[in-house]
């Protein structure tokens, strides 16, 4: 981990570990190295830093282009792993650069619904994990995150942020023993679908383990 990465995580986390009062549960399943992507669900722009701030290992992460037609800040969220990625059509580059950043060994953390969820209920996933995860041959490890969407609730304890992660799956595991394997849309969404439901899954935990008073 580099060490301005380091240091920005440490910040971050001391600020919002604090101001949210997370609890986090499967981080030590989260591997310490080699290509991995990071899938969670999306319910507010607080939840990259929040995943970043948890996670035992530098992390990488897509952003929208414009984000990056600043110079500055396009420098400043480049220095800390954002990938730039065009939005509303498929970036063949952006994800040819996404996938390298993966068969080198880094982790990625992706959004597979695509974009911010403002409901808070999950939806679907798009095909790019699945495209992501299949062509690059890493594993996934899927993320629910919770509270992330009411930070004006932190401070007065009436919302907590609740962070879980599952075991890593390969993307065989995933598309199961059923169905073609040929590259294509159709496996890349099967990959999709079943890491949405590994989401779900640990949304059902989570809210599970609430009701018994452990968050």
């Amino acid at each position: 981990m580099s060490w301005h990465y380091s240091v920005a995580k440490f910040v971050v986390g001391a600020v919002l570990r604090p101001a949210t009062g997370w609890r986090v549960w499967g981080r030590e399943l989260v591997p310490r190295s080699g290509g991995l992507i990071i899938a969670s669900n999306h319910i507010s722009f607080w939840d990259p830093p929040l995943i970043g701030a948890v996670l035992p290992r530098e992390v990488h992460f897509l952003a929208k282009e414009e984000l990056f037609s600043n110079p500055v800040f396009g420098a400043l969220i480049r220095s800390y792993n954002a990938i730039p990625i065009r939005r509303g059509m498929v970036d063949l580059s952006g994800m040819a650069r996404a996938v390298e950043t993966l068969r080198r060994g880094g982790a990625l953390m992706l959004f597979p619904e695509g974009t911010r969820m403002r409901d808070g209920k999950l939806h679907p996933a798009r095909p790019g994990v699945g495209m992501m995860a299949v062509n690059a041959g890493v594993p996934v490890v899927p993320c629910y995150i919770s509270g992330s969407d009411r930070p004006g609730r932190w401070l007065l304890r009436q919302a907590r942020v609740r962070l879980s992660f599952g075991a890593p799956r390969t993307w065989r595991e995933l598309a199961g023993p059923q169905g073609d394997l040929a590259p294509g849309r159709a496996l890349y969404q099967r990959v999709g679908d079943a890491v949405m439901a590994e989401v779900a899954r640990l949304r059902t935990e989570q809210t599970d383990k609430a009701s018994r008073g452990a968050a």
